[in-house]
């Protein structure tokens, strides 16, 4: 019996802005000789550009207040380079030093308008006890750890979503915000082929499953799939309950605040425990049926690392194609920040450390083996490693060597909200794109006419 075999569904959950070391850094494993890279918590960095020669240190975060993070870290190309390199501009030749973070975030205008400084920075950049995170933390000890999945590309969410649905962002490296900027996502220049043609070219099923806005809809040639292959969140129990879920599964958490319903895609100033709740809600809803779990690959995934601190110097890649290469501000030869990653299934080991490099079209180039799928989208995805074999088992672990109940490790508490009036820019890009869409007439879509109710733990 061999996993590749064996395996029917890929689940795959995207949530947002956190880095590897915020969520992970502190993660300590039973068996000694699986050691995650991750932090001391004696990390220290250079203060804000105007406090020359002064030096703060990171602490170990233990406070709930860090549950929510307000302001949002910058995570902007600009942002990352000045995060990464310690400077404004990319130097030559382009050595990582990870200094920059503080100084970026220091920057950042609190509710009075002004920047936040150093102190504030420091604090709110503090790596999280895993205490905190007790689901993802409970899931990294019983699973499979992956500490060198870095984001696709140095930039914000919607290039770092393309890359995990296309291989590519076909030389975007911006949050688009307004109207004008997303006038080309109904033209031609994202009409990018996907996973998810290629899927369907192999015989294989397919659904994006949504909370309220399904970003993947920014990519025009996914359009014409929305009535049969874009379903609401909840619609993802219902599937695993009557064991008919897809081979490829995406879920796109709730990104809005709704009245009762919290978003919980983690993306600041969203309430952290909100995205425990749902994380625990797709793998309690997944182990609920013996059948389908025991056929099943969960991977746990953050797009980028939302101007968190991380150590670890992202390395270099290849262009994924012409359009990318030729970029100005970028050429797209290099990684972005480390995201934390989980690989989750009956088929894989306990408390296992996985040191090979990975990016977002790792997940493409694994999915495009397991399930014999045609050619690779990109030249990125053509030289992306494969999930390690390391990591997988002869036979499946019995029901009873996995957690259960994780909804029960999510302390009740008081959703955080933004500032009133105010939006990340995640929220405004896809608020413009259905604006976008609306404009355009006609453009077929799935449609959130109303929240679901709040996932719950079976």
């Amino acid at each position: 019996m061999a996993w590749k075999d064996e395996i029917q569904h890929v689940v795959v959950l995207m949530l947002e802005n956190q880095s590897f070391d915020r969520l992970l850094g502190f993660l300590r494993l039973e068996d000694a000789s699986q050691r995650v890279d991750g932090v001391t918590g004696a990390e220290s960095m250079p203060a804000a550009l105007g406090e020359p020669g002064r030096v703060v240190r990171l602490e170990r975060g233990t406070a709930p207040a860090l549950y929510i993070t307000d302001p949002t870290p910058g995570h902007q190309f600009e942002d990352i380079t000045m995060q990464v390199f310690g400077q404004e501009r990319v130097p030559d030749p382009a050595t990582p030093t990870m200094s920059g973070f503080v100084s970026n975030y220091a920057r950042q205008e609190g509710s009075d308008g002004k920047p936040i400084g150093s102190e504030r920075a420091a604090a709110g950049l503090a790596c999280l006890d895993p205490a905190l995170v007790p689901v993802i933390s409970t899931l990294a000890k019983n699973f499979v750890v992956c500490d060198r999945w870095f984001s696709s590309a140095p930039g914000p969410t919607w290039p770092n979503r393309f890359f995990v649905h296309a291989a590519t962002s076909n030389g975007y490296i911006d949050s688009p915000t307004d109207l004008q900027a997303l006038s080309g996502f109904l033209g031609s220049r994202f009409r990018m082929r996907t996973i998810y043609e290629n899927l369907a070219a192999a015989g294989r099923t397919w659904t994006v499953y949504f909370g309220d806005h399904a970003q993947a809809f920014g990519i025009g040639t996914l359009h014409r799939y929305a009535s049969d292959n874009f379903r609401r969140l909840d619609a993802f129990a219902s599937d695993v309950a009557a064991g008919t879920l897809p081979h490829y599964s995406f879920l796109e958490p709730p990104y809005m605040d709704a009245p009762g319903i919290p978003a919980g895609d983690q993306h600041p100033p969203h309430h952290l425990l909100d995205g425990e709740r749902l994380i625990a809600w797709v793998y309690d809803t997944l182990r609920g049926n013996e059948a389908v779990w025991r056929t099943s690959l969960l991977v746990l995934l953050y797009d980028e690392h939302g101007g968190f601190f991380d150590h670890v110097p992202p390395p270099a890649t290849v262009p994924p194609d012409d359009a990318s290469a030729g970029g100005a501000k970028f050429k797209f030869d290099r990684l972005g920040v480390r995201v934390p990653a989980l690989l989750v299934s009956p088929w894989v080991r306990k408390g296992r450390v996985d040191h090979q490099v990975y990016d977002h079209t790792s997940l493409l180039a694994t999915v495009k083996t397991l399930f014999g799928l045609p050619d690779f989208l990109t030249r990125r995805d053509a030289q992306a490693n494969t999930l390690a074999e390391g990591n997988f088992l002869a036979a499946p672990r019995p029901l009873a060597d996995t957690p259960s109940s994780l909804g029960a490790l999510v302390p009740a508490h008081a959703s955080g909200a933004a500032r009133p009036g105010k939006l990340s820019d995640l929220q405004q890009s896809l608020l413009t794109l259905r604006a976008a869409l609306n404009a355009g007439g006609g453009a077929a879509r799935p449609r959130p006419a109303g929240r679901p109710a709040e996932p719950q733990s079976p």
